[in-house]
């Protein structure tokens, strides 16, 4: 009885640290599930025993003065309340410490004895539910059926007497028979079921009904040999709150809600990670649509800035009032036009051949980056280099391509020669000039004209060679 006692008392003590612990907890960490709950009971408590008039209904007052005879004022219903409090570990197990006081009454005619009895027990009670149990995908339910087991100490004075004239045959608790005056105490084991019914978040109801194994045969007062040990049950309406401000309770909440309410905040933190990274590419985006807009707004570095507007720009433009329909080298210095060779005069002879057949380029058009595409300007040019050759068919053309130094050596030298290439393929195909007349040549980043605009460097020099 020691050890059972010493059990008792440290799961409680357990159960009020716990208790203690919740209302001392970090308000930060917030559960996502009330966990607690209390409830109140009352209800009827019968005894099964000795002292038992039938074994499967009780007697009541009314039934014994109208169908059977016995003495009348007896019966063998009592009653008692109850407060349980409930930690809910989960929708399928919670741990409940409660403390129950009642009266339990018996007697049986034939031997002539009655008793009544005082109590009150306390004790730790188990509970599994088991519709979660069982169908742990049904949806968050309204009712709930669960069965109880636990360990208990039952405290309690008990006297029989007689039917006849009330004589007293035995007690325990009231000092008869040179007995101390004081409390019995046993042990009992519950065994028992019930079902609830959820009224909203904070409140539920329901019916309950337990078995106490009590372990002795006092409870009546009548200790005999061979015979079983007492028992008494209660059965009783409860009505339960849960504690705590959150929505959702543990105890109505289904192992398959739990899950998705564990992955929710997982979710939303992944959704809150997921939207910042949306607005860092917004800005992204819009970033770029500004850069790109801003590259779109640039004009080709050849006519930039360019107020003769011969297609050399000013800071490379060694002749900067070129007339308009000049034709112009590299550095904007206007190139004299070439006349038709005669049958008295040589065109290597003449002034105007000899300025043109250099080894100095005539003039140069310029690309984009990593492209070797010819845009509408370039073309005017390509147009008049296309007149010279025309002009003197002893004239031949070197076409050599340049890259930035942006990029790799390889690739910069194929990217130079497609370039030069372009040229050549639009001079034979749209001027019908004749391709051995000139001579393509990728140099890669070998010549640059500027090691600060790498703008300049992206171009195809035309040198005329005679």
């Amino acid at each position: 009885m020691k050890t059972i006692r010493l059990t008792l008392t440290v799961c409680l003590l357990m159960l009020a640290f716990t208790v203690y612990t919740f209302g001392q907890e970090n308000k930060t960490e917030k559960e996502k599930y009330n966990t607690w709950s209390v409830s109140l009971s009352g209800g009827s408590m019968l005894f099964y025993g000795d002292l038992r008039q039938f074994e499967f209904f009780p007697v009541s007052k009314q039934n014994s003065e109208d169908w059977y005879g016995i003495t009348n004022g007896l019966s063998e219903y009592g009653g008692g309340f109850g407060i349980a409090l409930s930690k809910h570990f989960s929708s399928i197990f919670s741990v409940q410490g409660m403390l129950e006081k009642g009266t339990l009454a018996g007697f049986k005619a034939k031997s002539n004895a009655h008793f009544n009895t005082d109590f009150f027990s306390y004790g730790i009670n188990v509970r599994i539910n088991f519709i979660p149990l069982f169908n742990p995908n049904a949806k968050s339910p309204k009712f709930s059926i669960y069965g109880i087991t636990g360990l208990g100490l039952c405290n309690f004075k008990t006297m029989q007497t007689k039917i006849s004239n009330g004589e007293l045959i035995h007690s325990y608790g009231y000092g008869d028979h040179g007995q101390e005056k004081r409390n019995t105490e046993e042990s009992y084991i519950p065994v028992g079921a019930g079902i609830k019914y959820k009224i909203n978040n904070k409140f539920d109801i329901g019916l309950e009904s337990t078995l106490k194994y009590v372990n002795t045969d006092k409870l009546d007062g009548r200790v005999k040999e061979n015979s079983a040990k007492d028992m008494y049950g209660y059965t009783a309406l409860t009505v339960t709150y849960q504690i705590g401000k959150n929505i959702k309770s543990k105890e109505w909440t289904t192992p398959k809600e739990e899950s998705a309410d564990d992955i929710l905040p997982i979710l939303t933190n992944m959704n809150k990670k997921i939207d910042s990274l949306g607005n860092k590419l917004k800005d992204a985006d819009s970033k770029v649509s500004t850069l790109q807009n801003d590259v779109k707004s640039l004009k080709n570095p050849a006519t930039e800035a360019d107020d003769d507007g011969d297609g050399v720009p000013n800071n490379k433009d060694l002749e900067p009032n070129t007339p308009k329909g000049n034709l112009i080298n590299f550095q904007g210095i206007t190139i004299p036009k070439v006349t038709p060779a005669t049958s008295t005069t040589s065109p290597a002879t003449t002034s105007s051949a000899t300025d043109i057949a250099t080894e100095k380029p005539l003039f140069s058009i310029y690309f984009r980056v990593n492209s070797d595409a010819i845009d509408a300007n370039n073309k005017e040019k390509i147009a008049a280099a296309a007149v010279i050759l025309k002009q003197d068919p002893s004239l031949k053309m070197e076409l050599i391509g340049h890259a930035d130094k942006t990029g790799g050596k390889a690739y910069n030298e194929l990217l130079s020669k497609k370039r030069a290439q372009a040229v050549y393929d639009l001079l034979v195909n749209k001027y019908g000039i004749d391709g051995t007349r000139l001579i393509v040549k990728g140099v890669g980043i070998n010549d640059p004209v500027s090691n600060d605009v790498l703008s300049f460097n992206r171009r195809v020099d035309f040198i005329v060679k005679k």
